[in-house]
């Protein structure tokens, strides 16, 4: 089954609006603050550079948790010498715009550095290899990150794909036909921060999984039919 199928013979090139794909900052977001100054003293406090000269590594999800600063329950992150600022809600740019201009107030020529660091999305079911994946960017679609997870199988529904998606309400899912071009203006089509992607099977996996105990059973119901025949005979 083909991804995003043309919806006529004549639409050889077609225009889509995206739908809104920059991340706003949530909260337990983790965020890589990295502030650069000409004073060693005051950019060792940001860019995990202890007195031992050795950086910190920030590789691993412990890393990344222990040394990273996260979105209290109050939408802010607590910075050495800059305090406390607000940043739920805006965009990564935005961030680092807003901490740029509060560095200023105290630093000379700093330079202001915002990543997100927990950007991951769970991809389950009927793909090649299920399991969560990190990206290092600030957008992801909901293709690659199928793609990351080896692609859907055989045995899955590329027309009936669950992304469930946490908002500040609850959680919220979307149903996504991956083999019609209107993916390409849905609002999962742009994967956020801890989504959940759940491939489901297609209507013929019960049937595959099933043939071969069918296969013995009418084996089995022609043996017999064949031996009660050949006993009447007799």
């Amino acid at each position: 089954m083909v991804y995003l199928r043309k919806a006529a013979k004549k639409d050889s090139t077609q225009i889509f609006q995206q739908p809104h794909k920059d991340y706003n900052i949530a909260v337990n977001d983790v965020l890589y603050v990295r502030i650069l100054t000409g004073n060693p003293e005051i950019s060792a406090l940001y860019n995990n550079v202890p007195a031992s000269g050795f950086s910190i590594s920030m590789s691993s999800e412990a890393d990344q948790y222990i040394n990273g600063f996260t979105v209290d329950k109050e939408g802010k992150i607590r910075l050495p010498v800059l305090g406390t600022v607000s940043v739920e809600g805006l965009t990564l740019f935005d961030a680092e715009k807003r901490i740029q201009q509060l560095a200023d107030q105290y630093l000379i020529d700093a330079t202001v550095i915002v990543r997100l660091l927990n950007y991951k999305v769970t991809v389950l079911g009927e793909v090649a290899q299920p399991g969560v994946y990190s990206h290092y960017n600030d957008q992801m679609t909901i293709l690659q990150a199928i793609g990351k997870a080896g692609d859907i199988t055989d045995l899955g529904d590329k027309r009936n794909v669950m992304v469930i998606r946490s908002v500040p309400e609850g959680q919220v899912t979307y149903q996504v036909d991956l083999t019609k071009k209107e993916l390409l203006t849905s609002p999962a089509f742009f994967v956020k921060p801890n989504d959940v992607i759940y491939v489901k099977p297609s209507g013929s996996k019960a049937f595959r999984i099933n043939l071969p105990i069918m296969s013995i059973f009418l084996s089995s119901l022609t043996t017999v039919i064949v031996l009660l025949q050949y006993f009447e005979n007799q």
